[in-house]
């Protein structure tokens, strides 16, 4: 598989892990995390973002953690196929 550029979008730094194994892939990572006093986590391991809505267009794969609220968007990244995880079912779950 040729290297991926992946964005990773998560309110409370849940996958910092996967996003760091996907960097030791060999994969360009970008990193957001929403709440101020989580964004320190995986700081010096995953290059981050401050705004992850500027970096759709750069990105092959989003992923987004388990984000409440967003299955609207998510539909929508989905349908141009660069979504993995979040659906507008799950904004129920809250």
């Amino acid at each position: 598989m040729s290297n991926k550029r992946f964005l990773f979008v998560s309110w409370d730094s849940l996958i910092g892990d996967i996003a760091w194994q996907t960097v030791k892939e060999g994969h360009e990572v970008k990193y957001y995390i929403q709440n101020p006093e989580e964004r320190e986590i995986a700081d010096g391991f995953v290059p981050k973002t401050d705004d992850w809505r500027q970096e759709v267009d750069w990105a092959d794969v989003i992923v987004f953690d388990d984000v409440l609220g967003m299955g609207s968007l998510a539909e929508e990244l989905r349908r141009n196929g660069k979504l993995v995880g979040s659906r507008k079912s799950f904004d129920r779950l809250g």
